[in-house]
This record gives C-alpha cells, structure tokens and sequence, in this order.
C-alpha cells in the first residue's frame, strides 16, 4: 500500500500537532524598515497657534505646520539585515553546530536589503483633522540577498513598484492612519513599502502634553505598537516600548502561539521648531523575534535620513494629483499599515498555489495512476495536497469525489486520499460529501472506520453532520460502528465547543447520563473514552470519582479523560494517580494525560520523581518524553537525561534517552 504521510486522527486519543508556522523568510518584510517622513506648514486658516509649546524647562516641542502643496525631498539610505530560525520550535529537530551553513533547511534563512532614493512628500489636501498627502520615492536603488545570494528579480520588482505614487491619510500629529497603493503594484512591493512608511512616522504630542515626553500607539507590519518620544538637547529620540498583542478567540485544536517582539536602539529626529518640518530622522533598531519563548529571529535596521529641498506645486499640478487620489479611492481599497490578510484570504492564496492548473479530471486519472503504481513507497503527499486545494477552491467538485468514496476499496489509496482531503478542509460540500459516502456504507465497517473520523474531525461540524452520526449510533447493530460513532460525537462535541456550545453541552449530557447509567467496566470505560474527546468540564464531576473506580481499566479511562479539561483540580487528580495508583495502566494514561497540559513547578517535581522510581518502563519512557519538552524551562532535565543514558537500569529507557542526546550536538549536556 503506498504512503500519505499525513497521520489519520484517532478518536481514543486524538493527539495534535502544531499547524505549520509560516517561515519568517517574512522578516525581510516584517521586520523594521526605517525611512522618513516631513510634513509642510500648517494651514492658517486652522486659527489656532500651533507653532511651538513652550514648557517651564524651557524644551520646545514639535508640531507639524501642514500647507497643501509644499512637498519635502529626502535622501533616503536605508539597510537591513535579518535571520531566522525556526528549528527550536519543533523538539524533533536536530539542533545544528555553528558551523552548519544558513538556509540549507527552509527552517534557517537570513536575508539582506538596501534602499537608497530620494523619497518626496506632499500635502495635498486638509480634511478636518487630517491631511491627505502623496509619497513618491525617486531614483530608487534596491538590493536584495537571500541566504548570502542576490535575488535580482524580485530587487528589480521591488525597485520599479517602489516609484508608484502612494497616497495616504495623516491626523495632524503625523501619525499615518491609512494608504492606497496603485492596485498594479505588486504584494511584496506593497508590503515593503507598508514598513517604510511606517517607520518613517514622527508622532508630535497632543497639546495635552506638558513635558519633554510623550507616548502614541502607532502600527507597522508586525502589529500595533507603543512608542515614546523624549526631549534631549534640542532633538528627539523615539523608541518602541512594547507591541500590544491582538485578541484571539482560539479554537479548541487552534495551535497559534503569539509572537513577541522585543525592539532595542533608536531613533533621532531633528525638527524645525520655527517650520514645523521634520529635518533628519536617523538611527539603529534591532528587534528580536520570540515564539513560545524561544528566540526565532532578529533583524537589525540601519536608516541616515536626510532633508534636501523643498517645492510647492502650483494650483494646476495641486489639482492633478488630488484628482488622481479621487481615482485611486475607485480602485484601491484604504488600509492601515498593519492590515493583515484574513486567515481565509491567506488560505485561499495557499491553496490557488497548491493547485495549479490541475482540475478534477486530471486529479482523478493521477490518482488512479498512484493506485495501479507498484511502488508502495512512493510519496503521494502532493496529491493529497492537490486534492485538499481542489476541494477548498471548487466545492462544487466534492459530490464527485463523495461518489468516488461510496464504492472505493476501504484500504485503498483512494479512500485514504479524498476522506483525508474533504476532512481537512471540512466545509458544507465537504462534509455533504462525506455524509452520502456514509448513507451509502451505513453497514459497511472497513469503510465506516475510516468514513466516520473523517466526518467527526471536522472543524465545524454542521447539524447534518451531527445527525448523521446519532442516526449512526442509534441504529446500527455493529458494535464496532456505535463505538466508534459514540467516539466521534465526543470529538465533535469538542470542535463544537467555541462555535456551538449548546450543541456541546447536549452531546456532553447525553453522555454523562450514560455513563452515570452503566452497569459493565466496558461500558463505563467506552463513555469515558467518549468524555475524554470531548474535553469538555461540563463532564468533570462525572468523571473524576471514577479515577478511584475498583476497575483499574476504569481507573485509566478517567485518567485519560481528564486530559483536556481546563480545572484546577484536574493536575492534583493525574499527578496523585501518577504517584500511588498500583496499576501500571492507570499511571501510564495519567503520564500520557500530563503532556496534554501546561507544567509548573510542582507538575514538573512530580513527573521527575515518578521517573525516577516508578517500575513500569511503559510509564517511564511517557514520563521521559514529558520531560524533554519542557528542558528549556527546568534546564536539571539535560542532566537527568544524561544519566539515564549513561546508566539508567532499564535498557530501553536507556536507549531512548541515548536517542534524544544524539539528536543535538556535543556539550548541550554540560550547559546548566
């Protein structure tokens, strides 16, 4: 049988792993980019005098004095040097000696770029508060290397996009509140520019400011940030204080982890107090990349800004280009400068790559290629990957596909392949399609064992989804299709939980009534298991007097099933089953349950001590594995696996903790 290598979910114990991480090759983009920006006068008509605040220190701060038409040119140098590596973030990698060349794994990369022009800025309009301007950048000159190679092409895209004219909308402390870019202006050029711009802002303070210092949330492409602004000897520095890190609703499988940005170095700006114009902005920032608090990137910005000329532009040429932004609103939508694509926007750009120019017609005789091909080594990943792109972009393609899995071989690549594909995208044609390939195969096992995950893990189960799997239960004779059914709700009921979480709620009763009415160990056991997939606290007070059950099979299955719920007393229940359960089962399902949650002192102590006496070599070896993911955090776990390797009692503990010392280089060990 030839390969997928993409793990089917098991619905005893659904063990997840992490969504992939986009590679920050993007730090060349998303990392500071420092240029400039200067504004002209001020309108009189504003009547109010603006042009200075005078404080008893006797320091003068800025204020912009805005007047359509005057435009300020700039000598724009600007380089950037950036890395990443991502390698520290999956515990499987092989950690790399310092000799080990950049950008040989898609996990390491470093990047480096320079601009240099003449960047022009022109106030074109007031409107109220704000001020509509143009940027034009001259004579741009952009290089640009990826792993120590010049990447020409994209330099010259880069270079012709960045004499586009951009429009932009200001307040009248000069903070950017939105641009339009030409829509011919390519993605990456667009998203170099953003950072540009962002990091050109000079935020003057408010007139409620009564000192030297003052602080203003701006955005780049990173996301929203704080910066302070302070007075010394007649200039100003600005630095960034913190990022502010954006709400999230996380779905229960959701795996996205936060980055932190850590900012260092400054920027000074000298500005006409008497003109109310920026003169130079210039400086160094580096910031540091953090995911999970590991250090995945740095990128150092070095920008020297200087003023060269100024020009007013007469009524006509004012006209003209007020004229063009009216255009460019008819065509280009208005973004901030930390506008992020949509998780749906990103997807369908992924999946339009991905696909190609395949149609379902060439995937399916592809596919029975694959099938007739004699290699059953032969790495089908690609066209399982074709598939999951088809069914996202072309919906309408997956009643053919749920008609293709009505009759296939319930071993067969094909049955692998388009379950596997309309489960991971899941969406209502999806999961229709997997609906009618059940209807048809209601007493089919062989078919349903693999028919049935595929529709319980969804990740936005509909109703008729639901009702496809409870007709299941109810009426099927199989004992082997009810519980696997009966399983399936639980981890429906678990993907329900943020999205509908009356329907949780109703799949969690009904079966805590079941199991609270179960009179065999195998019921029980099986009503646990389905608890357990839910991962739901509604279940918590049915569950946890049954981790003391006289049935030591019972016992496991609780322990098991307290692996997901979020309750305090959910750890104290696994670390004592872990200490004093006399089944080697019921501590081997509490160790497992353990690397499910997060570990703190007092979890980590109890894992270490039942490690280090506890006789089942199943329960060691899951108590090893829990350690070494959190060696970072308790940095005693190096030596404990060095030991255990050197002379630890059992040969397969042994072995294994040999495994997980040849995997990183020599003397990680001996750090403390």
């Amino acid at each position: 049988m030839s390969s997928i290598r993409k793990p089917h979910p098991t619905l005893n114990r659904r063990f997840l792993r992490p969504k992939p991480i986009i590679a920050l090759s993007g730090l060349l983009l998303t990392l500071a980019v420092p240029t400039t920006v200067v504004y002209g006068k001020q309108l009189s008509q504003l009547g109010r005098d603006l042009t200075s605040t005078i404080l008893a220190n006797n320091t003068t701060l800025p204020v912009y004095q805005f007047v359509p038409g005057q435009g300020f040119t700039y000598k724009l140098d600007y380089t950037n040097s950036s890395n990443s590596d991502l390698r520290a973030l999956f515990g499987d990698l092989k950690a790399s000696n310092s000799s080990e060349a950049v950008g040989t794994n898609s996990f390491l990369n470093a990047f480096e770029t320079s601009v240099q022009g003449e960047l022009t800025v022109t106030i074109l309009e007031q409107k109220g508060s704000r001020f509509l301007i143009s940027y034009t950048i001259n004579n741009p000159a952009v290089t640009l290397k990826a792993n120590g190679q010049e990447v020409k092409a994209q330099a010259q895209l880069i270079q012709q996009d960045l004499k586009r004219q951009i429009f932009a909308t200001i307040n009248s402390q000069g903070k950017i509140l939105e641009v339009r870019f030409d829509p011919i202006m390519s993605e990456i050029a667009q998203n170099f520019a953003r950072t540009l711009l962002a990091t050109t802002q000079f935020v003057t303070p408010n007139s409620k400011t009564s000192s030297g210092e003052w602080t203003t949330q701006e955005d780049d492409l990173n996301g929203q940030y704080i910066a302070r602004y302070q007075a010394e000897e007649g200039k100003f520095q600005k630095t960034k204080l913190r990022y502010l890190q954006p709400s999230s609703s996380k779905k229960p499988n959701d795996s996205k982890v936060p980055t932190t940005i850590n900012s260092l170095g400054k920027l000074t700006a000298n500005f006409s107090i008497n003109q109310g114009y920026l003169i130079s902005l210039q400086g160094t920032e580096t910031q540091n990349f953090v995911i999970a608090d590991k250090n995945v990137g740095q990128a150092k910005t070095t920008l020297n800004m200087a003023y060269t000329k100024q020009a007013t532009l007469n009524p006509k040429e004012l006209t003209k280009e007020r004229d063009a932004n009216t255009e460019r609103e008819k065509v280009a939508p208005a973004i901030v400068l930390s506008a992020t694509p949509t998780e749906a926007e990103v997807e369908a750009k992924i999946q339009r790559q991905e696909l190609g120019n395949a149609t379902v017609e060439s995937l399916l005789a592809d596919l029975e290629k694959a099938q007739a091909s004699p290699d059953q080594n032969q790495n089908n990943t690609p066209l399982y990957l074709k598939f999951k792109a088809l069914v996202y972009l072309h919906p309408e393609s997956t009643a053919n596909l749920g008609k293709r899995l009505a009759s296939a071989d319930p071993k067969s690549l094909t049955m692998q392949l388009l379950s596997g594909a309309l489960s991971a995208v899941g969406n209502e044609s999806a999961q229709s399609a997997l609906i009618n390939a059940i209807a048809a195969r209601s007493q089919d096992w062989n078919a349903l064992a693999v028919l049935i995950p595929s529709l319980a893990t969804v990740s936005e189960p509909s109703s008729s989804s639901e009702e496809t799997l409870w007709n299941l239960a109810l009426n099927s004779t199989d004992d082997r299709i009810s519980s696997t059914v009966q399983l399936a709700l639980g981890a429906m009921a678990r993907n329900l939980s943020q999205t509908s979480p009356e329907r949780t709620n109703k799949i969690v009763d009904r079966f805590v009534k079941q199991l609270k009415t179960a009179n065999s160990v195998e019921q029980k056991r099986q009503f646990l298991l389905v608890l357990g997939n839910s991962g739901s606290k509604q279940a918590l007070g049915a569950i946890a007097p049954l981790i003391k059950a006289s049935a030591p099979e019972v016992r496991a299955a609780a322990a098991s099933a307290l692996r997901w719920i979020e309750d305090d007393q959910v750890d104290s229940l696994l670390t004592n089953a872990l200490s004093k359960d006399a089944d080697d089962r019921v501590r081997l399902e509490a160790a497992v349950a353990l690397s499910y949650r997060k570990i703190d002192p007092t979890i980590f102590q109890a894992q270490k001590q039942a490690f280090l006496s506890d006789k089942a070599v199943k329960v060691r070896l899951a108590l090893l594995t829990n350690l070494w993911k959190v060696h970072e955090q308790f940095p005693e776990v190096r030596q404990l696996v060095k030991q255990a390797a050197e002379k630890d009692v059992s040969p397969d503990v042994q072995k294994e903790a040999a495994n997980i010392i040849a995997t990183y280089p020599q003397g990680y060990f001996e750090k403390n």
